[in-house]
């Protein structure tokens, strides 16, 4: 149980109580306590994201070694860290987990294996850059639907994916981001996407994806990326769908997009090619 929640519970306890002796056993005089009560519950409740997020920062706990393989074997990136970028991926993954809302549509609850998904897919972007992980944690609200969905900005789309960022909501289909995780040469990663989308709010890259060598890079042709995610292609964000590609397949990035493969890898503080050759030459020595 995270740290909200255990101070809640006394205090819940103590006003019922306290509503016990005022009301029911005819104690009136108790009742004044219900005052402080009520402003500690108020309190405790509107500052529970904050005081979950330092509990979590100061004891932080790591994540349990089946996810951690379920992670690697799904997202190769993983395997380039060092062990101090492993180590701060692990711990904002662990808080991510610890203090997000994943708000289940469709079905009674989101199984974990979703949830670490979603966390591995954002913290594997902010790895590389002091602060970022302070960004993903502020989008603490994901609801996850089972199939494609409408929402209140796009009403007439049945889509897969959408970032609310008024409301620091991210709305995904497991489905889809599910089969991207685990065949991502056969998948547009919709999670990842999003989670880029995120990170460009109010720091927009000035990269510009070449439209030709995407399918190239990719396998994938844009028409069918803008039919994936479900909504028309001025929707499409075409910086965060070349980041996919960028963490999900850099040799073929970097074989035909190389001019944009550099300056992403200055944007996100990582060259994955010299990631995979420095781990290639330490394997053969």
């Amino acid at each position: 149980m995270i740290l909200s929640k255990w101070i809640l519970l006394p205090l819940v306890l103590l006003t019922g109580v306290v509503l016990l002796l005022s009301y029911v056993w005819g104690y009136p005089g108790y009742s004044y306590w219900l005052i402080p009560l009520v402003v500690a519950l108020a309190a405790i409740y509107v500052l529970h994201p904050e005081i979950d997020r330092w509990y979590v920062n100061k004891y932080p706990q790591r994540l349990p070694k089946g996810m951690l393989r379920f992670i690697e074997d799904h997202i190769p990136f993983y395997s380039l860290m060092d062990s101090s970028q492993k180590q701060s991926f692990e711990s904002a993954a662990s808080i991510y987990l610890s203090t997000a809302n994943f708000m289940p549509q469709g079905f009674d609850k989101v199984p974990e294996d979703l949830k670490v998904v979603v966390a591995a897919n954002a913290h594997i972007l902010a790895s590389f850059q002091p602060g970022w992980h302070d960004k993903i944690l502020q989008f603490e609200n994901v609801v996850i639907y089972r199939h494609p969905f409408p929402s209140p900005q796009h009403h007439e789309h049945l889509h897969t994916s959408e970032l609310f960022v008024k409301d620091k909501v991210l709305l995904f289909c497991a489905d889809h981001f599910m089969k991207a995780f685990r065949f991502p040469q056969q998948y547009f990663n919709t999670c990842m996407y999003e989670w880029a989308k995120v990170l460009f709010i109010d720091n927009i890259p000035e990269f510009e994806p070449d439209m030709e060598s995407l399918p190239l890079i990719s396998g994938f042709e844009n028409e069918h990326i803008v039919e994936y995610i479900g909504l028309p292609e001025p929707y499409i964000q075409w910086q965060a769908v070349a980041t996919t590609y960028f963490f999900t397949f850099p040799v073929r990035f970097k074989m035909h997009a190389e001019e944009v493969y550099n300056q992403m890898s200055s944007y996100f503080n990582v060259d994955p090619m010299k990631q995979i050759n420095a781990k290639s030459k330490a394997s053969a020595g």
